[in-house]
């Protein structure tokens, strides 16, 4: 009868140590699934925290030469600080479709700012304004185009 007492204690010890290693499992799966949870939400609002730099100007067809210059500095901004090459993932284009002739309309995030100074003077003297057009590739803005208005 004593031994049957002893087995009978050391399963009890044993059930409540299977019960108390699952709780331990099944909180550390929880917290682990949570982390991840918050990770993915931080990164999609700096995610979009980031595109709405850019998408701002996206609708409206009175972007001035201003918004322009300002979408190339952030997007230079961007990729070097990042240090991104063009096709890598994050990298930012800008261009003006229909723009004026002799002036740079590709790659304008590539202009240094003597260039990016003749832009603005040439576009302002004229008071053009742009409709913009924001493209994005897995949630990541790849390329702003402004369409100078007619």
């Amino acid at each position: 009868m004593d031994n049957a007492t002893k087995a009978l204690i050391i399963a009890g010890g044993m059930l409540i140590a299977l019960m108390v290693a699952s709780l331990f499992v099944y909180l550390f799966t929880s917290y682990g699934n949570y982390a991840e949870e918050m990770y993915n939400r931080i990164n999609q609002r700096q995610q979009t925290e980031a595109n709405n730099e850019y998408t701002k100007y996206e609708g409206s067809n009175e972007n001035t030469i201003y918004d322009v210059v300002t979408v190339i500095n952030k997007a230079k901004d961007n990729n070097t600080s990042l240090n991104l090459s063009q096709g890598q993932r994050g990298y930012i284009t800008v261009r003006i479709t229909n723009g004026r002739t002799g002036l740079p309309s590709n790659d304008l995030q590539k202009l240094g700012n003597d260039d990016i100074t003749k832009l603005l003077q040439t576009y302002a003297d004229y008071g053009d304004t742009f409709s913009c057009n924001v493209k994005d590739s897995d949630g990541l803005i790849t390329s702003v185009i402004f369409k100078k208005n007619n």
